[in-house]
């Protein structure tokens, strides 16, 4: 097995678990009070590893258009998604709402082909229709 495909792996099993813990935690807390924790540990874990632990290149500040774009997807991948991510968990079951939040390669595929002109091929409807069919037998 391949480097990617072991990481891809142990970052499905770490989304797998998390939303158990996350489920647990909602029901005493805030999501706002959650997502604050859920960053601040994020914070410190990764400034922990760049600033004491990484050895693999020195620290470089990136370019604007970088650090814009990064900031963005900061703002909706963590800030916003991370919010309604916990919104849906405190009021639904685990198992109705992460096949739907889990559905986002799609959005990111369509968005692909409009932003990147990526290429749409048969077998990727195929996949986007099977991740659908998922989404909707799994939150039956």
């Amino acid at each position: 097995m391949n480097r990617e495909i072991i990481y891809a792996l142990l970052a499905a099993l770490s989304f797998g678990v998390a939303p158990i813990f996350e489920k647990l935690g909602l029901a005493r807390t805030d999501p706002s009070i959650a997502l604050f924790l859920r960053a601040a540990v994020t914070t410190v874990g990764i400034s922990v590893y760049l600033f004491f632990l990484s050895k693999e290149q020195p620290i470089g500040i990136p370019d604007f258009r970088s650090i814009v774009y990064v900031l963005l997807g900061g703002v909706f991948g963590v800030m916003m998604a991370q919010y309604f991510y916990f919104k849906a968990l405190q009021f639904g079951d685990v198992g109705r709402v992460m096949p739907v939040v889990g559905s986002f390669p799609v959005l990111a595929f369509l968005l692909s082909v409009v932003v990147f002109g990526e290429t749409v091929t048969f077998t990727k409807v195929c996949g986007i229709l099977l991740v659908m069919a998922g989404v909707y037998l799994l939150g039956d």
